[in-house]
């Protein structure tokens, strides 16, 4: 992260701020024609992501992780998306993977209204 320069942005300051704040934040930031998501569960709080090797303590919600993906992918440079790191095997009773698919589905569908918003133009 250093030797690229790349932002940190803490749970605190996420919730401190707010998600609008961040994604806004986020994208000023970017200078880029390309942004390609990749979302790693990791990142969730323990309670939510219990099927993935190493959850955050005080991590993200999945509110939290579904409004901020879902504001970045409102943004015609966003391409691809993905979610990294959930594991089946330490999964209890398939919450994680409903966690995740629910993200994912909501996710997907920001992406594909607005690919049809601009393919009208």
């Amino acid at each position: 992260m250093k030797r690229n320069k790349s932002k940190k942005i803490s749970v605190d300051t996420l919730r401190r701020r707010g998600i609008q704040s961040i994604v806004s934040e986020v994208l000023e930031y970017l200078k880029v024609d390309v942004i390609y998501i990749s979302f790693d569960v990791d990142s969730m709080d323990p309670s939510l992501s219990q099927g993935t090797g190493t959850p955050v303590p005080l991590g993200i919600t999945n509110v939290e992780a579904e409004s901020l993906i879902k504001g970045l992918a409102q943004d015609s440079r966003v391409k691809a998306f993905e979610m990294t790191e959930v594991n089946p095997t330490l999964d209890t009773e398939n919450k994680m993977a409903k966690n995740a698919f629910k993200i994912l589905s909501s996710v997907t569908d920001v992406i594909y209204a607005r690919l049809q918003e601009e393919n009208k133009k």
